[in-house]
């Protein structure tokens, strides 16, 4: 096997790289262990000198990092890059896959028991205004806020004047709220890069990046039924249920494994 794609275990954390892309291999429950060490019990996020972020590579997103540095250096930089996507076993036989809707699912669970707060920042339209109601109604206990925020160019940088006092009104509302998790979806490659840049002047505990999270969450996209799950056929699903994401489904069910196959060669 090519040493790009092996698995090294150092101080408990397996870890390797796929097309020179840094991955993790981890259980669900290592990283809600981590993230738990990571916070502290205490609110006073601000007086914190180290914060984190986790991110979610997928095919997709590492066929996208081969031509965006800034991508590549947000994964790389990354304290947990956590493999989203069977098709990366492609490249790693055995690699621990985490789909990233459920460890944000995940992390919620872990905001309630913990007392923490949460912000959802991002999607489309009203989306994670919506999905903080639903996360509220389940968890009445959850404190939550959400904020659309500014639309990004492809630097991940606002867009318009008008974004850019959006995101000033984004991290103000996040610096006075002090969350301990922040959750943020504008669509990689941009959200990756957003919280590459910003995560650590923000008052915070730990950001990450989570794609279609609160569509999921408030019900705008449905999910695979379990059985297509279980065969690894979510493409297929995502495929029949918005056939406009037939690009994206291409590039990671047939580009990736050519791209990988002559990397490897090469």
């Amino acid at each position: 096997m090519n040493i790009n794609h092996k698995i090294d275990d150092r101080k408990g954390l397996r870890y390797g790289r796929i097309m020179g892309i840094k991955v993790s291999s981890i259980h669900l429950t290592e990283v809600l262990a981590r993230v738990e060490d990571f916070i502290p019990d205490s609110s006073e996020l601000g007086r914190r000198s180290v914060r984190f972020y986790l991110l979610t590579p997928n095919p997709e997103i590492i066929l996208m990092a081969q031509k965006n540095e800034k991508l590549k250096n947000a994964i790389n930089g990354t304290v947990l890059a956590i493999p989203d996507g069977v098709g990366l076993k492609l490249a790693i036989p055995g690699l621990n896959v985490i789909k990233g809707r459920e460890l944000f699912l995940e992390l919620i669970k872990l905001a309630v028991r913990k007392n923490w707060k949460v912000f959802l920042l991002g999607g489309l339209g009203n989306e994670s205004e919506s999905a903080a109601k639903k996360l509220k109604t389940k968890y009445s206990n959850l404190k939550i806020q959400a904020f659309s925020g500014p639309k990004l160019n492809r630097d991940a940088e606002p867009s318009t004047v008008e974004d850019e006092e959006l995101q000033k009104e984004a991290i103000d509302k996040i610096n006075k709220f002090a969350p301990q998790l922040l959750f943020v979806a504008f669509g990689n490659p941009k959200q990756e890069i957003w919280v590459a840049n910003y995560y650590s002047k923000l008052n915070i505990g730990g950001a990450m990046a989570v794609g279609g999270a609160f569509r999921y969450v408030a019900g705008l996209s449905g999910l695979p039924p379990k059985w297509m799950a279980g065969w690894s056929l979510e493409w297929l699903w995502r495929l029949l249920s918005e056939p406009k994401r037939i690009g994206r489904v291409i590039n990671a069910v047939i580009v990736f494994p050519i791209k990988l196959f002559l990397y490897k060669i090469s």
